[in-house]
Parts: C-alpha cells; structure tokens; sequence
C-alpha cells in the first residue's frame, strides 16, 4: 500500500485498527430548553478543562502542536457556531445533542465540497470537537485513549484527532497510518512532534488491514507492507537497523559540545513548557534550556499563580540544569488564548493585539510576581528573563524598570537573587528586527522567534494552507532580517540565538553557522542530531559559499542552495 510520508522514520508491529470515532446521537423531543442550554454548557466547559489539560501534556517544545490545540480550544469557545444549534432550541424542542451533531454535518459539508486544503482540514477539527461535545453530552468517555495490546503495535485508522494523538499510550506505538490527512495535517504535525513515524492519505487502509496483521512502514518512501514473506522482514531490519544506529549516534552526541571543526561553539539548548518537560528534564543531554514558556502555569486555573508556585516551578528547572542557562520567557499571552479570569478582550486580530508584554506592562502586579519568582530562582542556577513581542525601546525601559523594581522588593526582604541576571528579548517582530541595533545597547541577548517574525514579515498565517506558500524560512526578506539582526548582535557585542520551527531546519544549519549565531533552541530529541550537523561543518568556508546563495532571488533558488551546501559538508 502507498501513502503520503508525513514523519519520517521506520515502524513495524501488528495493527491496531481504530474505527470510526464519530456517534450518530439520538433525536428526541425535549421540555424544556433552557436546562437543555445548561446541560450544553456544562459539556463545554469540560471540553474545553479537557483541551486545556492535553496542552498542558505538551511537553516537546512545539509551536505547531500548540497552535492546533489553541485553535481546537477556540472552536470549542466559538459562540457563533455553537449559537445556531442553540438557536433552533426553543422553536423546535429538539434535543442539543442532534442539533450540534446537525450543524457540524453541514458545515463540514460545505467544507469538503471545495478542492480548498485549509477548509479540508479545518473541517476535520470542527467534526473532532463536536464529535467531543456530544459525547461527553451523552455521557460517553472519551474515545480511544488508550490501546491494550501487547508487543509494538501500528495505529491504523481513518483519522485520529489531536486528542486521540496525544492521549494514547505512546510506549508500544511504532507508527501512525490514516486513511485521511495530508502532509500538514494535524496528525502529522503531532506524530513529528513526538518522533512517531506517520503515512496518511493510505486509501483504504482501514477496510483492507485487519486488527493483528503484521506491518511494515516505511515512513520515508510511504510504503506499507502488510503480512510480508520472510526476506522482505529481514530487508527492513536491515534498513532500519542502520536508521537506528544513526539516531543512537545522535543521542550520543546530544552530550557533545557542539563545536564546529574550525572551532566555533554553538549551545544547542531545548524548548519547553510544561510541567512534564521540568520533570523530565535532563542536563547531560542538551546545553540549556533556550526557552522556557511559563504559560502552562496560568491556564487550566481559576487564579493566577502566585509568587511562590511559580518560584517553585522556575527554581527546580534552575537546579536541573547544572549551571546551563535557562532563559525563561515572561508571560506571552494574549487575546488568541482566553483565561476566564484575565478578563481579556476578544479581538478581531488577536496577534496584533493586547499580549504577551503589552498585558504585563498594563497590569504590573501581575508581571511583578513572576519576575520576583523568577529572581528568586536566580539564585540557584544560570537563570535569564526573556520580554516577549518588544516592538520598541520604550517597553523594553519599562520592563526593566519592573525588573528593578522587584529587586528593590527582594532587598527589602533580603531574599537572594542575582544581581546581574541577563536580561533579553525576543525579536519576533520586524520593529524589533528593524531596530535591533538599538534594542542592542539595552538588551544582554536576543532570541529571534521565527515563527511569528517569517509569520509578520511574510503576512502570512503558518496555520493557513491557503497562504502557507508564502509562509516561507528562504524568503529572501526573512533571511536580511535575521542577518541584520545578526550583525547588530555582533557590533554590540551581545549573544543571539534562534528558536521556532527554523532552528532545527536542517538545510538551515550552514547558514546559521556562517552568520555566527550562538545558541538553537530546539525540540528535546533533535538536540543530537543538530549537534552532529554542526560538529561536521567549517565555519569559516561557510561564509564564503553563503554569500553567493544569498545573491539568489527566489526563495526555492535560495533553498536549494542551502541543501547542496549542506549536503556537500554533512553525510
């Protein structure tokens, strides 16, 4: 059988085939519609607990995995679709389960009957979280959130859902296989996120394998074998025995420094943001923590933190990391990610909006706590704060005067911190990008976020397929950004370092390297193979083939450049 390739890797075990998960709910006639509003409401706010606690199990440093939830938790909340059903109540007493269950068909009808990818895909989230709605409305659990077999197993389905993803056992999994999804669909997206081959797009996958056949994938190529003869069996060991000795050889390097072979250093630190990530955290297998996203610490809560959980939190990850920095982010978040308590305003253009250190600057008890827990946590380990969203170098003043205000507080009470704790900021804008020679002279580090900065400069949604082919790392404009901000780092004499989706890109290395950049913050497992990227590349080469690349005009011309250039240095 043939598919798409979605994550890359080798998967061999006996099938799971997972059936339709969607539930055709009864039709009945209802009394009275107001407890039947109620009953709604009450379903949703434990859907939406419910999404809230799988964010919470994001534990890879992902930013696409966490967009997906975020925009499955917005349909969750989205009163304008759900107000229809609600809507017919009263003038047809019929009961909420099958009104919900009646708009989602139409709606995903209309979806599926465009050749439009996007609309494809936002279908399939509209029909996973109604299907969720009316479960929990009948009083169903949730469905497939565990798998009981023994030995490795291979999920075979229609689809599964970004809850169906996360929730299983993922000890015995050895690869996804869908009949539905293509190569950025939300599947693939989450099997990426946690290293799980995938192959979508596998017509008739689920009617043609049976529960218990024995399969291999070939999650490079798109093949599945199902119930191979003897030869074919040991061909695939072969292959994937010598797949498995290159990703040892990366765990491996993953302890190394990460030196180039003309002596350049560059920390390969990790992503993350939950408490599962500060749990399992291991220093010997990366060199820092490059963002550490505090988020996870206000959702899913009825009040905010206080000082002493999140000097808790920020503290053990400080004593975890041996003395390797730990660069945690203040607040970031806004109008796209609505905490009850928070009271934010529901905005047309939520990332242009009221986030991230436009919220913290307004409501300074707030930023003042978390910065005391974090100076508190300074005292036990490499500890630096970084300012989300900084588009000018007033708010970059302002945040610092907190900073030293919470110091001011903290001698007053004689509470230990560091002093000269490193502030920096993030350059996700291209204000900040524009300007980063002046940000440079009042910041001690930069970290470009490059989703958000190819996601601003470009104008283009990475969450929308219609306008994904813009949303491009090669843009020739994207690349002057971060060389400029690269340059202005260097003049003033201050460390830099990329995190986002671009810091792992392989093609995307060399030029790395070549524009001098200090540190990658990266998801867990792709700290080795990174690391065994930079260790065979020469710095000083680099920047004399980069210059010709980057005389190129078009983004796939750039792009190819690259992967030749890395492919002439790295096997």
């Amino acid at each position: 059988m043939q598919g798409i390739v979605g994550s890359i890797g080798y998967g061999c075990g006996n099938a799971v085939v997972k059936r339709d998960r969607n539930i055709t709910p009864p039709k009945y006639t209802i009394s009275d519609p107001d407890a039947e509003q109620r009953r709604f409401r009450e379903a949703q706010k434990t859907c939406d607990l419910r999404m809230t606690a799988l964010i919470e199990k994001l534990d890879d440093g992902n930013d696409q995995a966490l967009d997906i939830f975020n925009a499955l938790q917005s349909i969750i909340n989205d009163d304008a679709f759900f107000g229809m059903a609600l809507s017919r109540l009263k003038p047809e007493m019929i009961n909420i389960e099958h009104l919900i269950y009646d708009e989602c068909n139409k709606i995903v009808a209309q979806f599926d009957a465009t050749d439009d990818t996007y609309l494809k895909e936002r279908a399939v989230d509209i029909e996973n979280v109604c299907n969720d709605i009316i479960r929990t409305l009948m009083g169903l659990g949730q469905d497939f959130t565990e798998v009981d077999h023994e030995g490795d197993i291979i999920i075979v389905a229609d689809d599964l859902s970004p809850a169906d993803t996360l929730n299983m056992k993922k000890s015995a999994i050895r690869g996804f296989i869908t009949e539905k999804g293509g190569a950025t669909s939300h599947t693939v997206i989450l099997a990426k996120a946690l290293s799980i081959p995938a192959i979508v797009g596998v017509k008739g996958a689920v009617s043609l394998i049976s529960d218990g056949d024995f399969i291999l994938m070939d999650a490079f190529n798109g093949t599945i074998k199902v119930n191979p003869g003897i030869s074919e069996i040991q061909q695939f060991e072969t292959i994937s025995k010598i797949y498995g000795e290159k990703q040892q050889q990366y765990l491996e390097d993953a302890n190394k420094n990460a030196i180039t072979k003309d002596g350049f250093s560059i920390d390969v630190n990790i992503n993350t943001g939950d408490l599962d990530g500060i749990k399992n955290f291991n220093a010997d297998l990366c060199d820092g923590v490059g963002l550490l996203r505090t988020e996870f610490l206000y959702l899913s809560r009825k009040s905010y933190p206080d000082e002493e959980l999140q000097y808790k939190v920020y503290k053990e990850l400080a004593v975890k990391a041996k003395g390797k920095e730990v660069i945690v982010r203040t607040l970031d978040i806004g109008g796209d990610k609505q905490i009850d308590y928070m009271d934010l305003p529901k905005e047309e253009n939520p990332f242009l909006g009221f986030r991230a250190i436009r919220i913290c600057l307004e409501r300074r008890d707030v930023f003042k706590t978390q910065l005391r827990a974090i100076l508190r946590a300074s005292a036990h380990g490499n500890v630096k704060i970084m300012f989300p969203m900084i588009v000018n170098l007033e708010e970059l003043r302002l945040a610092k005067i907190c900073v030293e205000e919470a110091k001011q507080s903290l001698r007053k009470e004689q509470k230990k911190f560091n002093e000269n704790i490193p502030v920096g900021i993030m350059i996700e804008t291209p204000a900040a990008a524009l300007m980063s020679d002046v940000l440079a002279e009042e910041s001690d580090f930069f970290s470009i976020g490059s989703n958000d900065l190819i996601q601003y400069i470009t104008a283009s949604d990475r969450m929308n397929e219609r306008v994904h082919y813009l949303y491009d790392s090669c843009n020739l404009s994207v690349l002057r950004a971060i060389r400029t901000v690269a340059l202005n780092a260097e003049a003033s004499g201050i460390q830099w370092g990329i995190c986002g989706e671009v810091a792992s890109e392989e093609s995307l290395i060399p030029l790395w390297v070549a524009f001098g950049v200090s540190e990658l913050s990266v998801a867990p497992f792709l700290v080795g193979r990174i690391k065994h990227i930079i260790r065979s590349l020469n710095k000083a080469e680099l920047q004399k083939k980069v210059e010709n690349i980057l005389k190129g005009k078009l983004a796939e011309e750039i792009r190819q450049g690259l992967t030749e250039l890395l492919e002439g240095n790295f096997n």
